[in-house]
This record gives C-alpha cells, structure tokens and sequence, in this order.
C-alpha cells in the first residue's frame, strides 16, 4: 500500500498512462499516414516494439522527477505537502483525457479506413471478375427473367409466368441467339439481384425484364432489354391490349429484341415466332397454368394434364397445348403418376394432334421423341429430336433430352456435346449436369464426373441419384471410404436401408466380404427409377455373381416398361457390368433393348 500510494503521489501512475495513451495514438496515426507517405509496412511494429522498451525509461523518470509550472525538478526537492505536485497531476489528467479522446478519434477513424478499403478491395475485385466473365460471353445472348406480377393477386403468377416462358421459347427459335432456359431464368424470380451478376452467372450479355397487369380481359406488359455489361437499356416498350391480342404483343416483343441484338431470323425479318395461338383468352390461361404445372413436376402433372385437355377442349385448334398436353402424358408414368403403355399412347397422341395443326413446332416434335426413345424406337426418335433442334435450336430441354438417347445408343461424342449445349443453355438447372456426369462415369472419366456430381449437389441438395451416382464414381476410383459415406447417405435421404448398402460397398472393396453379402442382394427392391430386378443384376455383377447378374438382368428386360428400360439401358455402360460384358447372354440383352445403334451423326470420345 505505500508503494501504491508513493506511485501516486509522485505521478508514475499517471505519466504511464499517459505514455500507454501517446503510443496508442501515434501508431494509430502512423497507420493511416504511413501509406501516404510511402511507409513500409513494418513501420509501426517496429515503432510500438521501440516504446515497449521505452516504458520503464517513462517510468523510472516520472519517479525521479517532477513536472511543475517552472521546469522539471527531481522529486526529492518538492516536500510532500507542496501544491506543486498536486497542480502537476492535473495538468497530466488534463494531458491523459486529451491523448485518450485523441486515441479514440484516430481507432474510428482508422478502422473506417480499413473497412472501406478491405470493402473497396473487395468489391474492386468482385468487379474486376465479373467484368472479365461478361467479356468472355456471347453479344448474341438472352435470359428473360420472369415477369413481375403487377396484377395484385399472387393467383395470376401463373399468368405473369406463362408470358415470360412463351417469349423465352419463342426468342429460343433463332438460330444463333443464346437463350438461357427457364430453370436458370427462373432461379431470380423474386430476387433485386445486380444484372452485372446476373450476366456473370447466366453467361449472357443481355436481359429481358418486365411486368404484366391484368385486369378483366385487359393487359399491360411492359418490358425493357438491358445489356449487363454497362446496364444500358436498349430499348423498352409498354403495351396495353385485350387478351385477345397477347400472342401479338408477344411476337411484337420478341421481334423487337431479335432485331436488337441483329440476328438472324427463322424465314427471314418480320416472320412470326408466335405461331398457330388462340383466340379464346380462357385458352390461353388454361395453357398458361398448364405449363406451370408442368416445371413444378411431381404430382401437379396430374393437374397439368387435366388443364390441358379443358385448354383443348375449349379451343381443338391450339397447337400448343396439344404439345403441353403430350410432354405431361409422357412425363407421367416417369413420376409414377400413370401407366406406361396407356400414357405413352396418349402423348403420341397429343403430340400428333399438335404436328397437324402445326408441323413446326419443336416442342411438339420434342414430346413425339420422347415417346418413340421411350419405347426404345431409336432410329423414329433420332429423327424427331433432329427435327426438333431445327426449329428450337435454343432449348436445353430438348438437347439434354437427345444426349440421353445418345448415351443410350453409345454415342458418346455427341451425347457430351448436347450436354455441354444444354448446360451453358441452363447453368442452373441439375439435370443437364447430372446426365453430363453419368456419361463421364460410362467413360471412365472418374474425377470429371465426380466434379459434375459435385455441383450438381451444390445446386440441388436433396437430389439423391446424384448422390448414389457420386458415391459410385468413388467407388469405381478407389476411395472407399469416401463411398460408403456418400451411399449411407443417399440411402437414408431415398428411404432405403444404410446398413445394406453400405455392406455391398464394402464387400466390393474387399472381395473376402462378398459371399456374406450377396443374401443382401436378393433383398433388394426398386432403387429410384430403377426396376428392382435391374438393381439385383447391378449389384450381382459388381460382386462378381455371374449367373444371379444375368438371371436378374434377363428378368428386368421380361417385365420392365419400357421406360424404365431405357432408364436402365444408360447404366448398362457403367463399370458395374464389365465382369459380364463379355457372356453371350449379355449381349443377348442388348440385341433385345435394339443396341447397338450408332447414328451417322454420333461422335467419339
């Protein structure tokens, strides 16, 4: 206590706080200055480092001696009840609170500094990288972003919706024009994103955006063309017509863009990209909303096709929601929503109907093929996926859904172009990739596949065939490990039993296993879309069961639909059979399924 009390009397405590006070100043002010005056940046380390020593050379002075009003006196000379000592430690609280408001200025203020500076870096980086990405993209390139409801009533999205996508595949008739494709447009519903990024992300170089209000049968869309490069508008418009007249205004719009962006159109300038509509405005929304159902999938295609028959029903004239109409019957049984043999004759059907009102629409032409591939009629399907991309050169949908058939066919060259296609068509979209991934993992082509896997999986989470197909992809490349952890998971995700799965990936990576696993083979039922006896020879071959494999194999072509054989038919290349490839009985199957057939067209690896 007298040690403390000495300190006090002779200042030591304050002169220290004093000198913490300065150093903490000074360096904060060396901070901000150093740069300007070009400083290196050891410059105030080393300064702090230098008063650290300095302390106890404050301290032993300020013990020793005495600031007062006439100079500096060593302490043994002023008694301790002289008011020199007292006056002296309030000049320095006067000098403390100074250097300490002083200190506190010069922290704000610095870290201001730095966080708009480590912001400015960033965002000058950030900047940097999408103005790099957008120089790289096409100037011939398009993502209409959906329509802004303006109607007041969340129930006309559909509306709004309907009105983007028909523009989308209307632009997606131009030869040469890159037009992203719904799923990717469709990502930034919602969303005040910067177009810059948008750009960026979609790989496009400029957007449609716009806004539909409805009122009675009246409509006002209005809707302006953006370049994301520098965020010019290009030009804009706003139309008020009756419903009557929408596929005009449609046409008009996507005219007006086409001749914007100079390309070159289908028949030349001013021919319609709007073709065979209807005059029934009740039509036209039961279309509307019939689509929509139709890119939610799951059960709502049940609600597709019963919108899409009344849409028909009312207007038997209306090409497109023939075309509608067929893609839903197709897309059916695939969700287990309708039977094979009679869905697959109802979209013939539809899609018929459609090619007679109008031969060029590929929509139509694209649901035909999808029919014929499902009942594995190659050659009939080839032709029409060809006929298809003539006259909608722009849709993913259709290029991702002829790089399957290619696949299939073991055409690999083009089935990889047609993804690559459909993927820089919708950079969002997982299906495109997960295919792109499949084929690569047919090839052997391990780390690619599992790179395709992995985004798909960054993309959509829960999409658990990705999963499945990751896991084998580290299978078949040696990491174990890394396996059986993605296959536990996608097990429990789809409902199926870890612990079995995670048996067969450990009896493949230790043969020893296998004869105790194999019961757990028989056990198995349908995985996903797979036909539980095309499951059974999947894994029968992999653990070198021969026979059960060809057994199993034989069966599932017997009795599964057709779909699901074709389904099955793009796993037949994966490594899982090359310990049968070569039985007779094997390519006995393929003779079966109609394969091999190899287009003229098809490329290699």
């Amino acid at each position: 206590m007298k040690l403390f009390v000495e300190l006090r009397r002779r200042n030591v405590l304050r002169a220290a706080v004093l000198y913490a006070g300065a150093v903490w100043a000074l360096a904060q002010g060396i901070a901000q200055l150093g740069p300007f005056f070009g400083a290196p940046d050891w410059t105030v380390r080393w300064f702090v480092l230098a008063c650290v020593v300095g302390f106890p050379f404050c301290i032993a002075f300020a013990w020793f001696y005495e600031l007062t009003p006439t100079g500096l006196k060593r302490e043994s000379e002023i008694a301790p009840d002289d008011p020199l000592a007292r006056s002296s430690g309030r000049r320095l609280d006067k000098w403390i609170i100074a250097v300490l408001a002083l200190a506190v200025v010069l922290l704000i203020t610095n870290q201001f500094v730095l966080d708009r500076g480590a912001s400015g870096h960033a965002q000058s980086a950030d900047a940097g990288a999408i103005d790099a990405a957008l120089a790289k993209v096409p100037a011939k390139s398009i993502a209409v972003l959906p329509f802004v409801n303006m109607s007041g009533d969340s129930a006309n999205d559909y509306f709004s919706d309907g009105i983007t996508e028909e523009i989308l595949n209307a632009l997606a008739q131009i030869p040469d024009l890159k037009v992203v494709a719904r799923t990717s447009a469709f990502a930034f519903k919602g969303k005040e994103e910067d177009l810059r990024k948008v750009g960026e992300t979609l790989g496009v170089a400029t957007v449609l955006e716009g806004s539909v209000q409805k009122s009675g049968d009246e409509v006002r869309i209005t809707a302006q063309l953006i370049d994301t490069r520098n965020g010019y508008h290009l030009w804009s418009e706003k139309y008020d017509r009756k419903l009557t007249s929408i596929f005009a205004v449609e046409d008009e719009i996507s005219l007006a863009i086409a001749d914007k962006l100079r390309v070159q159109l289908v028949g030349g300038s001013g021919q319609p990209l709007i073709r065979n509509a209807t005059t029934d405005p009740q039509a036209h929304a039961l279309y509307l909303q019939g689509i929509a159902s139709i890119a939610r999938r799951g059960s709502e295609l049940k609600d597709a096709v019963l919108l899409l028959q009344q849409a028909t029903a009312r207007d038997p004239g209306y090409a497109n929601a023939w075309a509608g109409l067929a893609q839903a019957y197709e897309l059916l049984p695939w969700y287990d929503f309708g039977e094979w043999r009679s869905s697959l004759a109802d979209a013939e059907q539809a899609a018929k109907r459609a090619l007679a009102l109008d031969p060029q629409s590929g929509e139509a032409h694209a649901a035909l093929a999808n029919v014929l591939r499902d009942r594995l009629d190659y050659a009939a399907a080839d032709r029409e996926y060809r006929e298809a991309l003539a006259l909608s050169p722009g849709s993913s949908e259709i290029h991702n859904q002829y790089a399957q058939l290619m696949g299939a066919v073991d055409a690999s060259g083009e089935a990889l172009r047609h993804e690559r296609i459909a993927i820089s068509l919708d950079p969002l979209a997982p299906n495109p990739r997960y295919f792109m991934g499949s084929e690569l993992l047919s090839l052997r082509r391990y780390p690619e596949a599992m790179a395709e896997f992995s985004k798909v999986l960054e993309q959509t989470p829960d999409y658990v065939q990705a999963k499945f197909l990751l896991a084998s992809a580290n299978l078949f490349a040696g990491r174990h490990d890394d396996a059986r952890k993605l296959a536990r998971a996608a097990a429990l995700q789809a409902g199926q039993n870890p612990e079995t799965v995670d048996a067969l990936m450990q009896a493949y990576a230790n043969p020893a296993l296998r004869n105790a696993a194999l019961p757990r083979v028989a056990g198995l039922g349908r995985i996903g879309r797979q036909h539980g006896a095309f499951a059974r020879a999947y894994w029968y071959s992999l653990l070198g069961a021969r026979e059960q494999a060809i057994v199993s194999l034989q069966r599932w072509v017997e009795h599964a639909p057709s779909g699901e054989r074709f389904f099955g038919i793009i796993f037949l290349s994966k490594q899982a059979f090359d310990p049968i490839r070569d039985d007779p009985r094997f390519k006995a199957v393929l003779v079966k399924l109609g394969l091999p057939y190899r287009p003229d067209s098809a490329g290699t690896n």
